[in-house]
């Protein structure tokens, strides 16, 4: 291909040394040229001229002089450069990052009997006893030339360094290396064969580096690895095949780093993989293949991504599945058969995200299922029959949604519920015997909803309750108001095992503000009258159905005064009914 007068002037100055002012001078030679294939070429021209370490800063240098010095005409020129510019700081910079692997000095590595003592004399520690040597936090910029390695060392630490790269020679014939420690260095740039005599090796970690990407054969001979930590690095994708020959894969950590697609064949052998983290990313969808044959992973983190959908069937093959992570995502909805494989799932996160629709059998199936989150969700309306299938399901956390009403029969199979979350709903309506299903219940948060009363009979079938919250709700303390009162009561004296209603009153009194007792904690009423700001619990029936406010009303309590006579008013029982 025919090259602009400017390639031939930068072959010219080939032989030029490289000044600051020859680097300008060549710089502004390939920001004039027109051709796009004569400046990629030129580019790596440039950086064969300078210095590696000091290239990328002496074209920012140029950059910079020429837009200063440039005219009012010459910066809308200088300014459609850029991009080019850009094009050639990233090549230069990938350019730079392999051929700085070569650069690298390589430590001694040897196979003589004394290794070991010799070993010890270098800077990294050694423990001949463990066959291990540790350079971890001795904030190496290379590798030491003057440390010796055994071939038969098993434990290798670098980690928290600064390296930046490293020789494709750094882990030569270490064939029975186990452990091998990268993590928390400045690694941007790993070579092709870097791993390839790590036969033995099982478990590497390359954690908080700076790795943008990866060789489709970059793990090839890993035969033994178990556990790869890939996590908190800069990686935007993945090729296809990456993890074929790492088919004992247990565990592989991709979270924290910048990944917006995978293509459906990147975990394609990984059929032993039990745990799957690609949380904190910035996937947007995921193809419908992509956890093919995966049928033992156990756990799988998605969460902090930006998946808005998901295919029906990604999860399909799935089967042994025991926690899914879908929390902080953009889901909308939780249709049919989306989750029905996971017959083993037991613990399904999914707070945080934008669903306001669920179908009535989004959990068929899940027999296994032991917790389930769904707060921070738009969710209006639980459909009945949708927890139907859910007979083992122990916690519901479905705080933070726009519910309005619960209806009786809506957590119908829940038997084995103890732990029941509710609180910053929109809730206004309870239905009586809406908690008749739930006999077990043990902790239940009502706090931060619109509730002014709760039908009578309605929390009779949670006489086990060791925790309610009632707090930050608009209660109407009338007769209505009567019921929650006296079941508190009751609930109380179980709990601090009184039976005498004086007891019951002067402990009332004793205790203050109920801090130390969760029944209720808060629950204070909103009006009528002086009623406002008073403690539900502390108000008795006398208070709220024959006080100043029903005398001010002219209202004739219908409500029997046994209902609460009995455990709280002394000689009740000697009072007429009415």
């Amino acid at each position: 291909m025919m090259k602009d007068n400017g390639y031939f002037r930068l072959q010219a100055a080939s032989s030029v040394r490289c000044t600051l002012s020859t680097m300008c001078y060549l710089v502004q030679t390939v920001r004039d040229m027109t051709d796009i294939s004569s400046r990629i070429h030129c580019t790596i021209v440039l950086i064969l001229l300078c210095d590696m370490r000091t290239c990328t800063p002496i074209s920012h240098a140029c950059i910079t002089a020429s837009m200063r010095a440039a005219t009012d005409s010459e910066r809308s020129t200088v300014s459609a450069s850029l991009p080019i510019f850009e094009e050639m700081e990233n090549r230069l910079s990938s350019l730079e990052r392999r051929l700085r692997t070569v650069e690298q000095p390589v430590w001694q590595i040897s196979s003589k009997e004394e290794d070991w003592e010799i070993c010890a004399e270098g800077p990294c520690k050694c423990v001949p006893e463990l066959k291990s040597v540790s350079c971890w936090r001795y904030d190496l910029l290379d590798l030491p030339p003057t440390q010796v390695v055994p071939t038969d060392v098993l434990r290798l630490d670098l980690g928290n360094n600064q390296l930046t790269a490293l020789n494709k020679n750094t882990f030569g014939n270490m064939t029975l290396l186990q452990h091998l420690d990268l993590s928390s260095n400045l690694i941007e740039h790993l070579t092709s064969n870097l791993f390839l005599s790590l036969h033995s090796v099982a478990n590497v970690r390359l954690s908080s580096n700076l790795l943008k990407e990866m060789q489709y054969n970059q793990f090839f001979g890993l035969r033994n690895l178990r556990i790869l930590d890939l996590s908190s690095n800069r990686l935007c994708t993945l090729p296809e095949g990456l993890f074929l020959s790492n088919t004992l894969l247990v565990l592989l950590d991709l979270s924290f780093n910048r990944i917006s697609l995978l293509p459906s064949a990147t975990f394609r052998g990984l059929g032993n993989l039990e745990e799957l983290l690609l949380g904190k990313n910035r996937l947007v969808k995921l193809p419908v293949l992509i956890f093919q044959d995966m049928n033992r992973l156990k756990r799988l983190a998605l969460e902090e991504n930006r998946l808005k959908e998901l295919p029906n069937d990604v999860f399909q093959d799935l089967t042994s599945l025991k926690e899914l992570d879908m929390r902080d995502n953009r889901l909308t909805e939780l249709p049919k058969g989306l989750l029905s494989t996971l017959v083993k799932l037991e613990i399904l996160e999914l707070s945080s995200n934008r669903i306001s629709r669920i179908d009535a059998r989004a959990f068929y199936g899940m027999t296994t299922l032991r917790e389930l989150r769904l707060g921070h969700n738009h969710i209006k309306h639980l459909p009945l029959g949708l927890f139907d299938h859910a007979t083992s399901l122990e916690r519901l956390i479905l705080y933070g949604n726009r519910i309005e009403i619960l209806i009786r029969g809506v957590f119908r199979s829940l038997y084995n519920l103890t732990s029941l979350f509710l609180q910053s709903n929109r809730l206004k309506i309870l239905q009586s015997g809406v908690f008749d299903d739930t006999p077990n219940l043990q902790k239940l948060q009502l706090e931060s909803n619109d509730l002014s009363f709760l039908p009578a009979g309605s929390m009779d079938a949670i006489s086990s309750i060791q925790q309610i919250r009632l707090s930050r709700n608009p209660w109407h303390c009338d007769c209505r108001a009567s019921y929650v009162a006296s079941w508190l009561r009751k609930r109380f004296a179980s709990y601090a095992n009184l039976t005498n209603a004086l007891q019951i009153q002067k402990m009332l009194i004793v205790t203050g503000n109920w801090s130390v007792w969760e029944f209720g904690a808060g629950a204070t009423c909103r009006g009528p009258g002086i009623l406002g700001g008073q403690s539900l619990l502390r108000l008795t029936f006398h208070e709220l159905c024959e006080g100043q406010w029903a005398s001010m009303k002219g209202i004739v309590p219908r409500l029997p005064l046994d209902i609460i006579a009995s455990s709280v008013i002394p000689h009740a029982t000697e009072r007429n009914k009415i």
